[in-house]
């Protein structure tokens, strides 16, 4: 049966899935491994035009054709596999995101598959009727992807590594644990790659601590983790591999350059994604040979202190109809010092007596960029009530956010948080970010994500906050 299955390589145009090469922008985050370097115009000429040679070589190299596989799980269910075959003795089992696969995952299993690596792509939504979005995986029981991982070894005897994006990782370490529990075979399992992971119980509204699920910290096979710099969970990176190193897990931070998170599987990304896409197969590579190295994958599971939440991650209130939620948490508001686009230091105790509308963002995060027009309109329709409105950038150059803004005037301060020193202070976890601040700077409210800051509801609060005088 064929339910949103995966396009063959040759069903998109080349020239949409790969594109030119030139220095390698990946940073490691370990010790001693920086492969970043310079390179000439003429050097970036030629790599370019070898690297669109190669990769033509590479999709016309003679490779088995993917094939659709149905797998029998234990509910009834049918899962629907595409299976890209190889020789080598590695197998990827690449289970997707909560927004389920991409036309674009296609071409790289197959380039996979020419090194020598066997990739299967489960449509776990085509599986259990799933409606594709944010949320769509957050029941889904982790025991269906532990035997996916089971099936792929049984049926190939090869070793198995798991691949998942985003939330879906905390599925995959989930069912990495229970084939542990039930009794994993030497040499069965190599490890996991995760793209991006998301593993919080919930993303923080702006201002509160985040909580890791709990597998987070039981996990003890070795985790290959590759983190896009253009996210905010980049700020949160070695965050995220202290908690899975609890549970003894060898983990290894590799952060790319100058993409976001989903780069390979969203249908809009740019030149450099596009090309970083091209890479990636020979990226997948060398974490399959590095894990592969690293040690001996532990048939036991590692202890963990408290049962997981059947649901790995929380909606955090999707449901309920007003969009500007109250701040809950009781923190002091902590101190903002920075260093603003004109060279001047913007001091947020020097507003004291103003309702304050603080936005952290960046210019490659498009819900950003989006709210940008509504929040100059707030700051004009209510600046001379006493509103203010304070922007953040975090951890970009001047010279790129400056560009940026050419063509879109704002009539409040722009600061630089260039080591997202005060986005952390502020426990914001996403962008965008907004907090508003009451006369006396305490967070009132705390927000994630694009809104329109000129609606009916925002002016309504921030009404509120203007009609208190201090000491309310």
């Amino acid at each position: 049966m064929h339910r949103g299955r995966i396009q063959p390589a040759h069903a998109i145009g080349i020239s949409q899935i790969f594109t030119q090469a030139d220095s390698d922008p990946c940073r490691s985050y370990r010790p001693g491994n920086d492969c970043k370097g310079p390179c000439s115009m003429h050097k970036q000429h030629h790599l370019k035009i070898l690297a669109r040679i190669g990769l033509l070589l590479l999709l016309a190299t003679p490779a088995k054709a993917a094939e659709e596989i149905e797998i029998s799980l234990s509910d009834g269910s049918d899962a629907f596999v595409t299976r890209y075959a190889a020789e080598g003795d590695d197998l990827i089992v690449w289970f997707p995101s909560e927004f389920g696969i991409s036309p674009r995952q296609g071409p790289i299993a197959e380039a996979l598959a020419a090194r020598g690596i066997e990739t299967w792509l489960p449509d776990l939504h085509a599986t259990w009727f799933l409606a594709v979005g944010r949320y769509s995986l957050n029941n889904l029981d982790p025991a269906f992807l532990k035997e996916i991982l089971q099936a792929a070894r049984e049926q190939s005897g090869k070793r198995i590594y798991l691949m998942a994006p985003g939330r879906t990782a905390a599925l995959g370490l989930s069912a990495i644990r229970q084939w542990q529990l039930e009794g994993m075979q030497k040499n069965a399992f190599g490890g996991a790659i995760l793209l991006h992971p998301k593993l919080y119980a919930s993303t923080p509204q702006g201002g509160e601590a985040a909580e890791f699920i709990p597998v987070a910290a039981a996990t003890n096979v070795p985790v290959y983790l590759i983190q896009p710099r253009n996210s905010a969970y980049y700020w949160r990176s070695k965050q995220t591999r202290n908690k899975l190193e609890e549970g003894g897990a060898p983990v290894y931070l590799h952060v790319l350059d100058e993409v976001s998170d989903g780069f390979y599987a969203r249908p809009d990304y740019s030149e450099e994604e596009e090309r970083m896409t091209s890479k990636l197969p020979e990226l997948l590579q060398r974490a399959v040979t590095l894990l592969s190295g690293t040690t001996e994958v532990p048939l036991t599971a590692a202890g963990m202190q408290e049962q997981p939440d059947t649901r790995l991650h929380k909606n955090n209130g999707a449901s309920s109809t007003a969009l500007l939620k109250p701040y809950r948490g009781g923190r002091e508001t902590p101190p903002l010092s920075l260093e603003t686009l004109d060279g001047e230091r913007i001091e947020l105790e020097s507003y004291q007596g103003k309702v304050v509308v603080l936005n952290f963002w960046a210019t490659w995060c498009p819900p950003c960029v989006e709210e940008i027009p509504s929040l100059e309109r707030l700051r004009k329709l209510r600046h001379a009530r006493g509103l203010e409105v304070l922007s953040v950038d975090v951890g970009e150059e001047p010279e790129k956010v400056r560009a940026f803004l050419e063509d879109k005037p704002v009539g409040y301060p722009v600061a630089l948080d260039p080591e997202a020193e005060a986005f952390r202070a502020w426990n914001a976890y996403a962008f965008p970010t907004t907090f508003i601040l009451d006369r006396e700077h305490r967070i009132r409210y705390a927000v994630f994500g694009a809104f329109a800051w000129d609606s009916d509801e925002v002016l309504d609060a921030v009404d509120t906050l203007l009609g208190e005088q201090p000491g309310d």
